[in-house]
């Protein structure tokens, strides 16, 4: 076997313009694969990142409040099924929510928004406010458990023209229809993942929130954080038979379908684009093998007439191949881990009108991406498998070879 590769080697430098085009070929279809996957997954864990924000991994809800999101459907904040949670193996945090809509006010200024009730000292697991309120402005101040402050989205605070310090009014509907209305002063402006989200929410206590709708101990729902999302299921499994009958336990996959629906849909385009990288590959190899078997169709035909078995020599031109396209891979996956880890601590801003369209569609305006392992260790295997196909051609060639056609060529 050392021997065979050891003549591979040699053999692929003896024309050294094909061998360096065929993996430069392949050098830049990897690349352009590496970098397309990243940045598909990176935005794919900034965008479920920003939705477990929000839901958490698991909800404990009332059945009736996933089809019918009302305070009347509320749940019970039950401090010893917190405990339970907390105590579950796989948990990393676990908090209370009360959300639901209000109309939001100041001077002439008005503005329908949700209602977000939180536990300040619990956040830090979920949306870490207190981190992004502290970067951002140092006047700022965050809620305590017991506040009867907001924390408001930036843009909100410029659609009402209101400032740190300023009493925001808010109006809406209470538990089993009671009235409710409130004047709240303003802590801090908060900037959120997209414009929609940044110029609609509310940030309040849940002291606060349960006061405000006249629903004390109560909750809309109770919101987990795994410390995997693979272990979403373990927990589900062990949580499920103590929620009460009255109760339903909902992924963030089940709270948020369309999002889960897109990233589906986007692989699957994303499959498309790197199929046709993957065929410039193909194409790219079985031309090389063409010209190789045509070049050297004499060489092979005294080589066997000298006693090489067809086996042995169609041995060594898989190697030769493989090396060829393996060279391209493995220095296009060397520098795609180094530009992606790059872009990876260093995601990319847009600007104009890209920008502005993902911000209509509720995304940052940012391009991320994901290093993940997965994303580097397929190149490698596709293209071999690839290759593996591909060899079917000289394999049949060399085996319908004979010497003497093949000597007077």
């Amino acid at each position: 076997m050392g021997t065979f590769l050891k003549i591979a080697w040699r053999n692929i430098w003896r024309n050294k313009t094909r061998t360096l085009l065929t993996s430069t070929v392949v050098f830049i279809a990897v690349i352009l694969s590496i970098v397309m996957t990243s940045q598909q997954y990176g935005m794919y864990d900034n965008m479920i990142g920003n939705v477990v924000e929000v839901t958490g991994h698991l909800q404990v809800q009332n059945k009736a409040y996933f089809g019918e999101k009302s305070l009347n459907n509320a749940i019970s904040s039950d401090s010893g099924l917190m405990r339970r949670i907390r105590r579950l193996e796989h948990v990393a945090g676990a908090t209370t929510r009360l959300e639901s809509f209000a109309l939001a006010s100041y001077r002439e200024m008005t503005k329908g928004v949700m209602v977000v009730g939180m536990v300040p000292s619990e956040d830090d697991n979920f949306t870490r406010l207190k981190r992004k309120l502290e970067r951002q402005s140092s006047s700022a101040n965050f809620l305590t458990n017991s506040d009867s402050g907001v924390i408001i989205g930036e843009k909100l605070g410029s659609l009402l023209a209101i400032g740190i310090g300023d009493t925001l009014v808010l109006i809406s509907q209470g538990y089993h229809g009671a009235s409710a209305a409130g004047l709240f002063p303003v802590r801090g402006f908060i900037r959120l993942p997209s414009a929609e989200m940044e110029s609609s929410l509310v940030y309040m206590s849940l002291f606060a929130a349960q006061k405000f709708y006249g629903a004390p101990g109560l909750g809309t729902a109770l919101l987990i954080k795994a410390d995997n999302a693979a272990n979403i299921g373990l927990i589900k499994t062990q949580l499920t038979p103590f929620i009460g009958a009255e109760n339903c336990l909902k992924t963030w996959q089940e709270i948020q379908p369309d999002i889960v629906q897109m990233i589906a849909s986007d692989i699957s385009s994303g499959y498309f684009m790197k199929g046709i990288f993957y065929m410039i590959i193909v194409f790219i190899i079985f031309s090389t093998l063409m010209m190789m078997m045509h070049e050297r169709r004499r060489e092979f035909g005294m080589m066997m007439a000298m006693g090489l078995q067809k086996f042995r020599l169609s041995v060594i031109v898989f190697f030769e191949i493989l090396m060829v396209t393996l060279l391209g891979t493995f220095i296009g996956v060397a520098v795609g881990y180094a530009l992606t880890r790059f872009l990876n601590l260093n995601p990319v801003p847009l600007q104009g009108e890209m920008a502005r369209m993902m911000e209509e569609y509720g995304f940052e305006p940012v391009i991320f991406f994901s290093k993940d392992a997965f994303i580097f260790y397929w190149q490698p295997i596709v293209v071999f498998l690839i290759t593996i196909i591909l060899y079917i051609f000289p394999l049949i060639t060399i085996k319908k070879l004979e010497i003497i056609k093949a000597i007077h060529g």
